[in-house]
This record gives structure tokens, sequence and C-alpha cells, in this order.
């Protein structure tokens, strides 16, 4: 097959649909961009874009992709770009499915959960994603009312990690922190008025951690079915020539902050569990 030069050509019309959130959850397809995302998501990939300069600079990566039997489609570059949302895009987008996992699933053994309620930036989507991944937590869960994480931006931002952990989307929150409760799990929240420190609260045991919105936060309700509203304490001291301070972490710093506590807590202990208690 030689280069495709029209945005006309039926394989990538059907791609470009993608784009909407609509045609994502119609089809359960969505676009991954660039070698990075590309390659984490060669088992899940059903069509490989590319064009000529990125398949030779990619050779490697394309005959990966061709070895699992997936058909790859060399393009102009101006068709690629109609599948792309970035100003300067790397040549390689692919059309990848992922089976979407249900909580009761996810919840079987699980001990360390990122739970976010109407997240609304597919950036900070994303970030979630790779933040929970690089900590060690089962499974991140986006209720009703979130962006899409299948969004090429999330998709970006997640690098890869959308393809390493389940993310659970669509459920609506009340019923899913009881769902983990009776699971095992405790419910905390981290809010910027939260009463507690986050660092003197026990993340070793089996955790949903549960994040707001950018902008308005955790919802009351949501709160109140917390076990544990914790906060990330904020420096409010005066520094000379300025005034005023930060009023808040934004969500990926948030989660962030909260699941490297907890991974450092698992790793204590660990630690003492494999060393067992003192002899003298």
């Amino acid at each position: 097959m030689g280069v495709i030069t029209s945005t006309a050509n039926t394989a990538v019309r059907s791609a470009r649909k993608l784009t909407r959130r609509r045609e994502r959850g119609r089809t359960g397809a969505f676009l991954v961009e660039g070698p990075r995302a590309i390659g984490e998501a060669l088992d899940h990939l059903q069509r490989l874009f590319a064009t000529e300069r990125a398949a030779a600079r990619e050779e490697a990566l394309v005959q990966r992709a061709r070895s699992r039997g997936v058909p790859v489609m060399l393009v102009a570059d101006d068709v690629l770009g109609s599948l792309s949302d970035t100003v300067h895009p790397q040549g390689l987008v692919g059309v990848a499915t992922l089976a979407q996992p249900h909580l009761d699933g996810v919840l079987a053994g699980a001990s360390l959960l990122m739970v976010c309620w109407q997240v609304g930036d597919p950036g900070n989507a994303g970030a979630v994603v790779r933040t929970a991944d690089a900590a060690g937590a089962d499974a991140v869960v986006l209720t009703a009312g979130s962006v899409d994480v299948r969004n090429s931006k999330a998709v970006r931002a997640s690098a890869g990690s959308l393809f390493h952990l389940p993310v659970v989307c669509d459920v609506d929150v009340l019923p899913a922190l009881r769902r983990c409760r009776a699971a095992g799990m405790q419910v905390v929240a981290a809010s910027a008025d939260g009463p507690v420190d986050y660092a003197v609260v026990d993340l070793s045991r089996p955790t949903a951690l549960v994040f707001g919105n950018e902008g308005r936060g955790l919802d009351d309700a949501v709160a109140a079915a917390a076990d544990v509203v914790a906060c990330a304490p904020l420096h409010r001291g005066p520094r000379p020539g300025f005034t005023g301070h930060a009023e808040s972490l934004n969500l990926a710093a948030t989660v962030a902050v909260f699941a490297y506590e907890a991974a450092r807590q698992r790793r204590v202990r660990e630690a003492r569990r494999d060393t067992g208690p003192a002899t003298w």
C-alpha cells in the first residue's frame, strides 16, 4: 500500500471520529499519539498511522507493531495532522482499545485506590493516572461527571500509564465509597481545609484516597462520607517584600503528595515486617 494522501480515506475518517467523546464511548476505541505512548499501547493497538519520516525514525517500533499483527498505514503529513490536536505532531497516531474495568473487580485484592470526583481537566486526569501508577496504586476511579480519560490530552498526560493499571470511569461517587468500605478499605478524603495532617493518617492500611474537583474541591456530601478528611498543610509564613500565600495545591500535586505518603508508609511497614522485632 502506498502513502495515503487524502483525509477522505475510510480508515482515516473512522479514526478522526474518535476525537469525539460520543464516538469513543460507542466504539471503545481512542487515539494514542507519539512513540512513547504507542510503545506502551502495542498490545492494545488496532491500527497505526505513520508518516514516512516517523516510520523510518521509529523503524523498530513500527516493526514491533507489525509483528503483533497491527496494520500500519503510511500517511502524508497533513493526513496525520488531521488525527492530532498537537501543534507539532510526532508522526505516529494509533487507534487503541482498552477493556473497561468494573469497580467490584478492581476492589478484589486492592489496597490503594485513587478516587477522583468530577475531574474536569484532561491533563489532570492523565497526570493522576501517571502518578497513581508511579506510586504503586492498584487503580484509579473517575466518578460520573469527570472528563473522558481517553481524551487525547489525557492519554498524552498519562505518559503510557493508562495501559499499566485499571481506570474505572463514570461511577456514582457515594455508592462507590460505600463499596470501598465494604471491601475493607478506609476512605480518606483530601481537602485544603481538612482538620487532620495527611502525614499522621495511617495510609499503610487498605485505603481509598478521594480527591475533589480542581476548582470546587470536594462536595460536602463526599467529604462527609469519608472516614478521615485530611490536608496537606500549606506554608502561611511571611516572606519579606511579598504578601499572600498559596491557597491550595492543584489536583495533580495533591494526588502526588498523598500517594507518595501512602507509598512511603507501606515501604516502612514492609521493612519492619522483613526485619522483625529487635532482639537485645
